[in-house]
């Protein structure tokens, strides 16, 4: 059975569309400098595809890499 959290993670990831700005969270991927990434798409296998904004290349992460209480903030504060 889903978790609640993961059932919000799910239902996040249906109103964001590509060229949204998502943010990984602080405790996952520690190497990459780059904390915000572009929203590219959800993938079969349910990973995101996460672009650089200004590199253009792109790499896949875990819904739970994304720091999703951001994304809601930052929606909230753009009053959507």
């Amino acid at each position: 059975m889903k978790s609640d959290k993961e059932k919000t993670r799910k239902t996040s990831l249906k109103s964001i569309t590509p060229g949204e700005h998502l943010r990984l969270r602080d405790n996952v991927h520690e190497y990459m400098q780059t904390r915000e990434w572009i929203f590219g798409r959800v993938e079969r296998d349910e990973t995101i595809l996460l672009v650089h904004e200004r590199e253009g290349f792109g790499w896949n992460v875990k819904m739970g890499d994304i720091d999703w209480e951001a994304y809601r903030k930052s929606k909230e504060k753009k009053g959507l």
